[in-house]
């Protein structure tokens, strides 16, 4: 009787908990794109964090300081890059909507000769003028709400990384000492912990770092080109080629080989082939300083070792399809967190046995799979060759 009430209250203070984990991941859920930014944003400044620890700063001064060097500044420049491309890209829109001509054709073509257009005009202007009044309001108080609910974000952002850095590898730590027992989700932490850190940072600032050299190079191009050769919507173009940089060795020259063909053809219709020299010089500046450097120096040093490079660019080119903007950080991390768990957490559902710190993994079972396919070199008529020698 005593161990039937014993588990009655284990159950209702299971589903008490089962309530309460409910209602977090609810809220989770309704703020998911500040929760995945702000993990991206962590991983980001926590080598800055790091490093200050040579100086012998306490965590709180090491974490705003991390946070005040890079992580405000990176947020600030990125919603600055996004209204820039936006902007453009509505310039870009409007530049060749056809609207007002399909609007003027079909006036033309329908018989209006029954109507009095001025007494429609001054209709539609008192109607404006009556309603302007309202309009106004409605537009302030939208902007008033989406400038409210953007500083509630960033707020929590800023909050929710700041504590992650001074107080997220305790509460990992005491997590696992609670509740790992086999060590299998220690093994897990510490396989997926590193690859984060390098392919999705390292990825994400490669796409970043491609996407400012590549607008400044354009902007700059312009400054001194010909107007008839300069490049459309610098921003614009400058973006897609960050975002570009994703798809390994062609990304970046889907962008800027065919803007430099489209001023070429400009140059050549515009009968004066001094303005190839213009384009040229474009061409070449932007293979080497917005395509070979970033992707030499940066996806060489910070890409990430394990994660394989063509799901990790399906998953660039998903997420944002499926879940917006954030998709693009929140894509990657779970592909990260399936491939470990594939790697360390099955074997051990599967078999309870703990994980295998020998266990080979996809690429390098590729690797060694490569090397047994190709002619093995025996060392036999070397050796027969310094017998008969």
């Amino acid at each position: 009787m005593e161990l039937d009430r014993t588990f009655a209250r284990r159950v209702g203070i299971g589903l008490v908990v089962l309530a309460l984990f409910l209602l977090a991941a609810y809220v989770a859920v309704r703020f998911i794109a500040v929760l995945v930014f702000a993990v991206f944003l962590y991983y980001a400044v926590r080598p800055i964090y790091r490093f200050l620890e040579r100086f012998g700063l306490p965590r709180r001064v090491r974490a705003i300081l991390a946070l005040v060097l890079f992580g405000v500044p990176f947020v600030v420049l990125l919603a600055y890059t996004l209204a820039i491309v936006a902007l453009e890209t509505q310039a870009f829109v409007e530049a060749y909507d056809v609207q007002d001509q399909v609007i003027e054709q079909t006036l033309e073509e329908v018989d209006v000769t029954g109507v009095d257009l001025e007494e429609l005009q001054q209709v539609a202007t008192g109607a404006a003028a009556q309603a302007s009044l309202g309009v106004v309001l409605v537009s302030l108080a939208g902007a008033v709400d989406l400038l409210g609910s953007a500083f509630v974000q960033f707020l929590i952002l800023v909050i929710l990384t700041y504590y992650m850095l001074i107080d997220g590898p305790r509460f990992v730590s005491w997590l696992l000492e609670t509740f790992d027992e086999s060590g299998v989700l220690t093994a897990f932490v510490r396989a997926t912990d590193p690859e984060l850190s390098m392919t999705l940072f390292g990825n994400i600032v490669n796409v970043f770092v491609t996407a400012i050299v590549g607008v400044a190079t354009f902007y700059t191009y312009n400054l001194f080109a010909p107007a008839a050769v300069q490049v459309p919507f610098p921003a614009l173009i400058g973006a897609l080629a960050g975002i570009g940089s994703l798809i390994p060795v062609v990304g970046i020259k889907l962008v800027y080989v065919p803007v430099t063909v489209v001023l070429a053809a400009n140059a050549w219709l515009a009968g004066d082939l001094s303005l190839l020299v213009p384009v040229a010089v474009l061409f070449a500046v932007s293979a080497v300083v917005v395509d070979f450097i970033p992707d030499f120096f940066i996806r060489a040093h910070i890409s990430g070792k394990q994660t394989h490079t063509g799901m990790l660019l399906v998953a660039y080119i998903v997420g944002p399809v499926v879940f917006g903007f954030y998709g693009l950080f929140l894509v990657p991390i779970l592909l990260i967190l399936v491939i470990n768990a594939t790697y360390v957490l099955l074997p051990y559902v599967l078999s309870g046995d703990p994980p295998d710190s020998r266990q080979s993994r996809l690429q390098e079972y590729a690797d060694e799979h490569e090397a047994s396919t190709e002619p093995a070199v025996t060392e036999q008529e070397p050796v027969v060759t310094r017998g008969n020698s």
